[in-house]
């Protein structure tokens, strides 16, 4: 059997989830001993904006393509990289970079192992990046399509027979630096019973992330501070609504930081609130548990489906996405009462106990080798 080699390959570097996991990954086999590269097709923005990672990132070209013309010349490129070091296992990650890195290996002419990944329903994809999906993940140079969690791989639904046939779910896990870290703020904290009556969230200022329902949520608990961590698109209209809702002496918008310093910030926190109108299979959610927060989530499928223990037993509180009233009843009550609040933060850190990075490592692995 020819030894294990391969690449991570995303769309593009810019700091996100997404990449994390992939700069995770490849950090994880080559501590195996696996020859492992991490790449994007272009830098977002300048290069230097990228992802946190200990290996380099590469770029198949400088930039993002902005014609046909570029598109083609991408591709090109991607196939000179497959054949100069043709890897056993190529890693895939974001809509292009799945739709690409297909038809790229074969045209290449190698036996690299392509494996496909979505990490959010394809209904959220770019419809025609979705359509050219459907025929590339169907190639024979594809021999996997990883999803993240079950709800991501039921939105496969529609695609070619010769496609779902190869669908299987990893769960995602945390890095060992990120899981020692979390162990020694978790040590650090006190989750006996509620003290700062502090709420947090983390992510994008995205409309992914519904944040707004949190907003008219805090309007209703005047005791109740709620932190905000991350940037992004909708940052100003939130600002805005915070205004009109009277909160901005207890909404706070802390802006992007650091894995390390969103974590240290996630720790002083009483709960973690997710409301996402969709999710993959959050790493927040995961990195909560472990500081045994409870967890308070919008109930579209995958997040019903990311508190949910493996042994069926629900570890999170279940709201409706779009009912600040119940969002913030559910708060309060968690806030209000020692006994309610401890029996959360329990369930939430027996779900943390359950997501290693080893197994998900060994899943990834096992894949790559055509097992």
């Amino acid at each position: 059997m020819t030894k294990l080699s391969a690449i991570f390959l995303v769309t593009h570097s810019s700091p996100g989830g997404v990449q994390e996991l992939w700069a995770d990954l490849a950090e994880g086999f080559r501590a195996r001993g696996i020859d492992a590269r991490l790449i994007a097709l272009y830098p977002h923005g300048q290069a230097g904006h990228a992802a946190r990672s200990a290996l380099p990132w590469e770029y198949v070209v400088p930039q993002k393509p902005k014609s046909i013309r570029g598109i083609f010349g991408l591709i090109r490129s991607l196939v000179r990289l497959i054949s100069s070091q043709p890897p056993r296992a190529m890693f895939t990650a974001m809509p292009a970079a799945n739709v690409l890195a297909p038809v790229a290996a074969k045209l290449a002419g190698t036996s690299t192992h392509v494996v496909i990944s979505h990490h959010s329903q394809v209904s959220t994809y770019n419809r025609l990046l979705n359509l050219a999906d459907h025929w590339t993940g169907s190639l024979r140079s594809v021999r996997s399509v990883v999803s993240v969690s079950r709800t991501v791989s039921d939105s496969l639904g529609d695609k070619p027979p010769g496609y779902q046939r190869k669908r299987l779910t990893i769960h995602n896990a945390l890095p060992p630096r990120i899981e020692r870290h979390l162990e020694a703020l978790a040590a650090a904290e006190d989750r006996s019973e509620a003290r700062k009556r502090k709420v947090v969230a983390i992510g994008r200022l995205s409309p992914q992330k519904n944040y707004p329902v949190l907003l008219r949520a805090a309007a209703l608990m005047p005791n109740v501070e709620v932190h905000i961590i991350g940037s992004g698109p909708d940052e100003e209209a939130l600002k805005s609504l915070a205004a009109e809702l009277k909160v901005t002496d207890r909404v706070f918008f802390v802006g992007h930081r650091s894995r390390e310093e969103a974590l240290t910030l996630l720790a002083d926190a009483d709960v973690f609130v997710q409301p996402s109108l969709f999710e993959g299979h959050s790493l927040a959610l995961i990195e909560a548990a472990k500081l045994q927060l409870p967890l308070v989530v919008s109930d579209v499928p995958s997040q019903v489906e990311g508190v949910t223990a493996p042994d069926g037993t629900s570890c999170g509180i279940v709201v409706n996405a779009h009912d600040e009233k119940e969002l913030a009843v559910e708060i309060e009550r968690l806030l209000d009462d020692p006994s309610r609040y401890r029996t959360w933060s329990r369930l939430s850190g027996r779900l943390g106990a359950s997501a290693t990075f080893e197994t998900m490592l060994e899943a990834y692995q096992k894949v790559g080798e055509g097992l």
